[in-house]
């Protein structure tokens, strides 16, 4: 019975004393993880700037929660904002001091970060606010080691190490900006296996964002290839009620699309083909509906091709191009079986059109076109029958102008050099039967 009682003391003296020196090393750890934290960062150049954090605490499995982390980059500007989050790191590497690439395994960043990203023209990612102030600045001093190597290498290109790393971001706030771009978005979830020696896969869904392109929603979900020398996109995309108009490139329009695409090509020059819808388009004097069609997009162009509406109880087909940089597009439209008395806003005018419209703006140069012409099928106008119409159009505003307007009759051709629709009333300039005057406006 002693012995039994000595083997019990010897057993709980002994866990307790593990348990001291579990609890030493939770001490221990929670004072130095700010020099693991340090340690990380410093090594990977994660954070080039400023880094403050309100609080820092480790426990003994290599998990290091923070609170409070702020990034400014070198000129004060604030590039990150995460009130908690944590990330685990290899113990064995803190013991043995050997912090590395591949040391920090995981993070996790909790609700309402802000995230404010600076690419330049190549997709790299920068943590200064003017890119194009940095490029100046590298040429004027070379020397400037310091305002140089602001670059934050997470590509695996090469010369680079490798990133592994898994990243976990709930609702999230994302602001990038690019050359000619800027975006800001809302309530993003990420989740990202990174590893920049293979394939980094990674899932992100937003709701709201805004900037260059609006939209309510956005899917991203695929892999990136780092195997290549120049990694290489596999990404699926979708976009939920985007905004044409923010492309700023003359579509003065505020009806939404919804985008479907596959993302491939190099890390610079991402190729996005897939597919586009809208309910509806309302363009002055046509609206389009049930609108659907293929687009491509790849470094600032974009073209649609086999696109599929309705419009005047009729179909159309459209083709165009699109210059997302140089803020201009072109857009061709075939039409048939159009209704002329919906097109007329005259409901006396019975026939079926055949449309060609081409639009086209430069908002650089400030030119806009849109013409086209049209012909027509048998039909009457109230009780008078006639065999066709045809003629060509333009418009300006509000207002479409028609000329060379032939409307062939029994008796003869019926023909106009001109009348318009203005805010959809049609107004007759003179009419000539046979070449000779038969009408004119008073």
């Amino acid at each position: 019975m002693k012995r039994l009682k000595k083997h019990w003391k010897k057993i709980i003296i002994i866990a307790l004393a593990l348990l001291a020196l579990f609890y030493g090393a939770c001490v221990f750890l929670s004072y130095k993880a700010a020099d693991i934290f340090n340690d990380v960062v410093a090594e990977r150049q994660l954070f080039p700037g400023t880094v403050t954090v309100e609080r820092l605490s480790a426990s003994p499995t290599g998990r290091v929660y923070f609170e409070g982390l702020r990034w400014h980059d070198v000129d004060g500007n604030l590039l990150a904002d995460i009130p908690a989050g944590s990330f685990q790191v290899s113990t064995w590497d803190v013991v043995m001091r050997r912090i590395g690439t591949t040391t920090l395994k995981e993070l996790t960043i909790e609700e309402g970060c802000y995230f404010h990203l600076y690419f330049n023209e190549d997709m790299e990612l920068l943590n200064i606010k003017n890119p194009k102030e940095r490029k100046k600045k590298k040429k004027k001093d070379p020397s400037d080691k310091k305002k140089n190597d602001t670059l934050v290498q997470i590509t695996g290109l090469k010369g680079n190490k490798k990133f592994i790393c898994k990243l976990n971001i709930k609702d999230g706030k994302i602001e990038a900006e690019a050359p000619g771009r800027h975006f800001t978005i809302n309530h993003v979830d990420l989740r990202a296996d990174v590893n920049t020696g293979k394939k980094t896969k990674l899932d992100l869904a937003a709701e709201h964002f805004d900037g260059t392109v609006e939209a309510d929603e956005l899917r991203i979900g695929g892999t990136l290839d780092f195997t290549p020398d120049m990694p290489t996109y596999d990404l699926y995309l979708a976009i939920k009620d985007c905004n044409p108009k923010s492309l700023d490139v003359g579509l003065d329009i505020d009806d939404f699309a919804s985008v479907y695409a596959n993302i491939s090509g190099d890390l610079p020059h991402p190729l996005i083909e897939g597919r586009l819808e809208m309910e509806q388009l309302d363009i002055t004097a046509l609206k389009f509906t049930n609108l659907k069609g293929g687009f491509r997009y790849q470094d600032g162009k974009l073209s649609a091709e086999d696109v599929t509406a309705d419009v005047y109880g009729g179909h159309v087909t459209a083709w165009g191009n699109f210059d997302l940089d140089g803020k201009s597009y072109e857009t061709h439209l075939h039409g048939e079986e159009l209704k002329g008395g919906i097109a007329a806003h005259d409901s006396q005018l019975k026939c079926s059109v055949t449309l060609n419209l081409n639009m086209a703006e430069n908002r650089l140069t400030r030119t806009r076109t849109i013409d086209g012409d049209f012909y027509s099928g048998k039909g009457r106008y109230h009780f008078i029958p006639f065999e066709k119409i045809s003629g060509s159009f333009s418009q300006s505003g509000r207002t479409i102008t028609f000329n060379n307007v032939v409307i062939t009759i029994g008796v003869g051709d019926i023909t106009t050099d001109a009348f318009s629709i203005v805010h959809g009333k049609v107004h007759l300039g003179k009419i000539y039967l046979g070449g000779k005057e038969v009408w004119q406006p008073k």
